[in-house]
């Protein structure tokens, strides 16, 4: 289908019936959006083993790309929103634009696979790669907002769509354990074939969601085509542009003015950045300190499959529990499944090998269960924050606290990846070299190195999960406390008197936002 016979349902009305096929079709966009993840957790290895590099250079290419890409997130969200000011966003779209252009920058990360590449190359390619994330994400993020109003149809598009993610974190895995058992982890190949291939399944589902979704026009969108080509027509004002740039970036930060977003961001970062370290350290966990193949670990990760169909029991939970008692539930069940892991490194040759597997099994479904929670928590309590900022600003700015998770959420994870290759190159942890034969062998660490990976990858998150959860502890925002925000907001728009406030109902308000309510809801003067 040519895209001229496609534009007529970029107009159609934002009431349009989300069937299961158009819910199939945006979801599968959401293959590249759960499996982008878990490159991470290959590729370490795979630099380190095949392409030479040292541990410190693999994790310090990673680290300093992501923190660069951090700035990407914010660059995106604002370039998408305001897409339909150029030309080629009203002839593309604002938003389905980015998922196209994404697919050639994605086909060009491949070269990070390639063995023997120049250090500078490895970082170009998984610059992109991560920018190419931004690239895509953000905007499509933003399509079931533009493809329909109906509460139902937005679950749907939501539900499918987490649900091919939530597939996905499990079948790549698989995938992995299939090809390193089948091509032989001790060849490059093994790894290069499969996930080039999984790079090309990214860009065919990508390519698919593009076709299968639709967004709000230029004039839905409330912009005024005439007068933006008319604008096109004047001279470029430098200085109006830089002063757009900073108001952006003001804009941004002014969310750290909210109290309860700066600690729902603080134990957002916390759990989703050691869980990136989790990720990056976890086979060189099993292969160096449990002494297990890289397909075993990869085999073991496949069981986050099992997390998907207790979500609706996490959103059960969550509603009965509220945030501040989930996540003690979600810290201490992690914390439990972290030290089994650890002691199952302790019991090695204490027990018998067919009993130590199948703890080893047992243990981590139980820890994956509980990391499944580090990522379904935060994404449940986000909604509740643009209500907090509101009753503060008057505004509802749910675009600005998503583009600035986004932002520290890279950087934050650049930071820790960095800290990571230079923690352990200080271990004394020695490449893998090829034996006589020209194969590939993982070599006996030193008894330092392998403390000092398992302090990383068990240790490191142990502590990252303590200090969520001291923070936890004090994080007020529930469903009854959002209540209170929502009755005051509608009794102010509706023209209510800010000196007429409820006293409980102003205690909540300054204990959420952390901003006395006197200065809460700008209004004219009573």
């Amino acid at each position: 289908m040519t895209q001229q016979a496609t534009t007529p349902q970029a107009s159609a009305p934002k009431g349009r019936k989300i069937t299961m096929a158009n819910a199939f079709g945006f979801g599968i966009g959401d293959f590249y959006g759960g499996g982008f993840g878990q490159i991470a957790t290959y590729l370490p290895v795979f630099w380190v083993t095949f392409a030479g590099l040292a541990v410190d250079q693999a994790t310090s290419i990673m680290g300093i790309a992501t923190i660069v890409s951090a700035f990407a997130a914010l660059i995106v969200g604002s370039l998408s929103d305001n897409f339909y000011k150029y030309r080629i966003g009203r002839r593309f779209g604002r938003r389905r634009f980015f998922l196209i252009a994404g697919i050639p920058v994605l086909l060009v990360t491949a070269i990070v696979w390639v063995p023997g590449l120049p250090v500078w190359l490895y970082f170009i390619g998984y610059a992109l790669w991560i920018i190419a994330n931004q690239l895509i994400m953000t905007p499509y993020s933003t399509l079931p907002t533009e493809m329909t109003t109906d509460f139902n149809g937005r679950t749907k598009l939501s539900t499918v769509r987490m649900f091919i993610s939530g597939v996905t974190t499990a079948v790549i895995p698989l995938i992995m354990t299939a090809a390193l058992t089948g091509l032989g982890e001790q060849h490059s190949y093994a790894y290069q074939i499969s996930m080039v291939g999984l790079i090309l399944a990214f860009c065919i589902a990508l390519f698919v969601c593009y076709k299968s979704t639709w967004e709000l026009t230029p004039e839905e969108a409330g912009f005024d085509v005439r007068k933006i080509e008319e604008e096109a027509k004047q001279p470029f004002d430098f200085g109006k542009w830089l002063k757009g740039i900073g108001d952006v970036f003001v804009d941004y930060f002014s969310t750290l003015r909210i109290k309860s977003f700066r600690k729902h961001v603080l134990i957002y970062l916390l759990g989703q950045t050691f869980m990136d370290v989790f990720g990056q350290t976890w086979l060189f966990f099993v292969i160096y300190d449990w002494n297990k193949t890289a397909a075993f670990g990869s085999l073991l990760l496949s069981f986050a499959l099992v997390g998907e169909p207790l979500k609706p029991a996490f959103g059960w939970l969550f509603t009965k529990l509220g945030p501040r008692k989930m996540y003690s539930l979600n810290f201490a069940g992690g914390i439990i499944g972290l030290l089994g892991l650890l002691g199952l490194w302790q019991a090695q040759g204490s027990l018998a090998e067919g009993a130590w597997t199948a703890l080893a099994f047992v243990v981590t479904v139980w820890w994956l269960i509980f990391r499944a929670m580090v990522w379904f928590i935060p994404w449940n309590v986000f909604p509740f924050i643009p209500d907090v900022d509101e009753i503060v600003t008057g505004k509802n700015r749910t675009g600005v606290f998503s583009g600035f998770k986004a932002f520290t959420r890279k950087l934050t994870s650049g930071l820790a990846t960095t800290f990571i290759g230079i923690y352990l190159a200080s271990t004394g942890f020695i490449k893998p070299a090829k034996d006589a034969a020209g194969v590939m062998q993982y070599p006996d660490q030193p008894v330092a190195a392998q403390n000092g990976i398992a302090f990383v990858c068990i240790g490191w998150v142990i502590i990252g999960l303590l200090i969520a959860w001291g923070i936890a502890l004090t994080f007020k925002l529930d469903k009854k406390t959002d209540g209170i925000l929502l009755a005051e907001i509608e009794r102010l728009k509706n023209g209510g008197k800010k000196a007429d406030v409820d006293p409980n109902t102003k205690k909540v308000v300054e204990q959420l936002t952390g901003v006395k309510y006197e200065k809460c809801w700008p209004q004219a003067a009573e």
